[in-house]
């Protein structure tokens, strides 16, 4: 069932359900009026029950198809929501505006220069990618709030993230974040200082904004305090740990990647020393685990060959092809900081001061 909060009338007028109107009035317009939908022209119901908010239904089975996902209740409070977000701001909001050129309809346009797209529902990663091209063919910013259906815990953490929820992380010259948006108490949350762990698992800041504090262009999230980067190491050790125990398990260390590494670097393979597994900025280029792709990197300089070697033969694994220069960026970094520590006596004292000072050099990067 596809669901709407815009209709056109029989004079060709558009109706929208943004909430100014009271259940009672609504439904005495809906015994005087009929609704159409604006882009396949299908008859479409009004609702108003007690549960969901009053919406617009097609009448019978459509085949409309400029509906980025099915309605549920949460996406059409969420849109609503949001709408009523930038009019209060005094931005021009323009309510599941469908835009013929690129036939899309996003479920806010705002200024006619950004796309807010609230996604409540999985979404292919090709699908949402196209979308966003769209809008960019039109000069048109897409910005992506995942939808929540109730409040997050704050603070650092262990985030299990989903391929299109990556697809929706931001830059904007900075760290990477995801924008999130929960209707039932109407705030903002964000997923910051993001860093990389394995297969969905990353490591993260998650903090909230109340709607009625959030501004627009949205707030950008601030780098992490020494002491939250310390939370962030110890479950990156954690991680690390966990690893280790898992190949040492394994069985059939001989043709164990991670074992081999350790016995041609001459390390204890169940405590390889504390600059191997650490948490860097821009580590989400590589598939593998740090602890395995920073063992890679080592014994790759240790033989005298080039990084970009390792990534052409597939030893490195990318995440995306596109990725490369990132990738050979991030591992010249980490060569020099290994480099100049790998001697050392480091501690769990002194190992933070190290890396925390080279993620703040790092945001002063991602800021110029």
């Amino acid at each position: 069932m596809i669901c709407i909060l815009v209709a056109t009338t029989t004079r060709q007028q558009l109706f929208c359900l943004t909430g100014q109107y009271s259940r009672k009035e609504l439904l005495e317009i809906r015994l005087q009026e009929q609704f159409f939908c604006p882009t396949c022209h299908a008859p479409l119901l009004l609702k108003v029950g007690k549960v969901n908010i009053p919406h617009f239904a097609h009448k019978t089975l459509s085949n409309c198809q400029h509906f980025s996902e099915p309605e549920s209740s949460l996406h059409l409070h969420g849109k609503l929501l949001l709408y009523q977000f930038f009019n209060q701001l005094n931005f021009k909001a323009e309510l599941e505006k469908y835009l013929s050129k690129v036939r899309q309809r996003a479920d806010v346009l705002v200024d006619e220069r950004y796309a807010i797209e609230f996604q409540c529902s999985p979404i292919p990663v090709s699908q949402l990618l196209q979308r966003s091209k769209g809008y960019q063919q039109l000069s048109i910013s897409p910005i992506w709030l995942k939808g929540l259906k109730e409040p997050c815990l704050e603070g650092i953490g262990l985030l299990h993230l989903k391929v299109h929820e990556v697809a929706m992380m931001q830059y904007a010259g900075q760290l990477p974040y995801i924008l999130l948006f929960c209707p039932p108490d109407n705030r903002f949350y964000y997923y910051s200082n993001l860093f990389y762990v394995s297969s969905s698992r990353w490591v993260g800041k998650t903090k909230s904004l109340s709607a009625t504090k959030q501004i627009f262009p949205f707030a950008r999230p601030k780098p992490l305090s020494k002491e939250e980067f310390n939370l962030v190491m110890g479950i990156f050790y954690q991680a690390k740990k966990q690893y280790v125990r898992s190949q040492l398990y394994a069985g059939n260390r001989v043709g164990n990647l991670y074992c081999r590494l350790c016995y041609e670097l001459c390390l204890d393979a169940t405590n390889p020393p504390n600059l191997f597994g650490v948490p860097l900025v821009g580590a989400d280029c590589f598939k593998q685990p740090a602890v395995l792709w920073q063992l890679l990197v080592v014994e790759a300089y240790e033989k005298g060959i080039g990084v970009d070697w390792l990534i052409q033969t597939g030893k490195l694994t990318l995440r995306e092809s596109e990725k490369e220069q990132q990738a050979i960026t991030l591992t010249a970094d980490y060569l020099t900081l290994y480099l100049k520590y790998k001697d050392d006596a480091l501690n769990n004292s002194n190992i933070l001061d190290i890396l925390y000072d080279n993620y703040c050099k790092n945001v002063r990067k991602l800021r110029k």
